[in-house]
């Protein structure tokens, strides 16, 4: 077999909280694409100078496992760079959404306010900082609320605790929030019914989406909740199954659809929804660069593209790259390393 003459890195970290792609992973998806591309790498990427050694290789494709890392790994918790949108800067094409996306993806506020601003349902929230109010009856929310942090990823500091329905245990979970996380508390009003998730994935020269949606079914709680959060999917005893055909499945894919379109996401990613006690789909929060690791029933993405397609790992991981590739990124000076900002090069649909 004659291989395509292409150079593609494989990005990830081993930085702690840096990366959505795993060392497994990773070299599955190397052999994935040794099979077809001449040149296939992975480079550890920790702070600012890695990506410029990164840009030195000069790759045709960076297959993106990282949102952004610190200026100077020594001060992790300083200043940090969008990879995507240095990438951009350096005219290197990559998999998945540009820099002002992911931003949306890793605020939770952030991405709520756009949704709601398009007209899209999400629940009512709020942020809480620690100490901010002194009693129940000044809550801007009725009971009963979720608390959560508003930047984390794989079901961190949610628990069986982020339901609340009085004051102290609200005030309980913003304190620990602030402790364990250092943020305030992103509160909305508790959503008590099913849960999905929507992988969505492009095609290559056209505008459509593949919508592949599963529901995501937990054991209930002490309390009657049905919560997955980081213990359950650290356990992994939660079940994903595919949607029956009718209204809640046309429902949740056209808010998926929708969503990722506001979001201005690209190539594939991930949303999440859960049905409030009406049975009415409401946004929870975007994942757009989502775990693709392989027989991995705790990736949703591998899970739903096999459930609904029956697309398997290798053409899942090559379909990707595909839709990288048919980029060509003129180099641009000025996308706000620092801070994402709207990038005019990239059609959002």
């Amino acid at each position: 077999m004659v291989k395509i003459n292409k150079h593609i890195e494989i990005v990830r970290s081993l930085a702690p909280g840096l990366s959505s792609m795993g060392h497994k992973s990773a070299i599955m998806m190397k052999r994935v694409l040794e099979q077809q591309y001449e040149q296939v790498g992975i480079s550890l990427v920790s702070d600012l100078s890695d990506l410029k050694r990164l840009a030195t290789k000069q790759p045709d494709l960076v297959f993106l496992g990282v949102k952004r890392v610190p200026v100077n790994s020594i001060r992790p918790t300083g200043a940090r760079v969008w990879t995507a949108a240095y990438l951009d800067q350096q005219g290197i094409a990559y998999t998945g959404s540009n820099a002002t996306a992911i931003a949306l993806d890793f605020s939770k506020p952030a991405a709520k306010r756009l949704i709601k601003a398009s007209g899209l349902n999400t629940a009512d929230y709020f942020a809480a900082r620690h100490g901010e109010y002194n009693a129940g009856s000044v809550l801007p929310l009725n009971y009963p609320l979720f608390v959560k942090p508003p930047n984390t990823g794989g079901g961190k500091g949610i628990g069986a605790d982020s339901v609340v329905r009085d004051f102290a245990a609200f005030e309980q979970k913003v304190e620990r929030i602030h402790r364990d996380f250092g943020t305030s508390a992103l509160v909305e009003t508790y959503l008590p019914g099913r849960e999905f998730s929507v992988a969505l994935l492009e095609t290559l020269d056209s505008d459509e989406l593949i919508a592949m949606p599963i529901e995501l079914i937990t054991e209930q709680n002490d309390q009657g909740d049905r919560i997955l959060g980081q213990t359950i999917k650290a356990a992994d005893t939660e079940h994903a199954i595919t949607v029956p055909d009718g209204p809640t499945k046309q429902a949740v894919v056209n808010l998926a659809i929708k969503a990722y379109r506001a979001l201005g996401a690209r190539d594939y990613g991930r949303i999440d929804i859960r049905l409030d006690e009406h049975g009415t789909p409401h946004f929870l929060e975007a994942n757009l660069i989502p775990g693709l690791a392989q027989h991995d029933f705790t990736s949703y993405f591998t899970t739903a593209a096999w459930l609904n397609q029956a697309l398997d790992h290798q053409s899942m991981i090559l379909h990707i790259t595909e839709l990288g590739l048919s980029r060509s990124l003129p180099i641009t000076k000025d996308l706000g390393l620092l801070s994402p900002a709207h990038n005019p090069i990239l059609k959002i649909a």
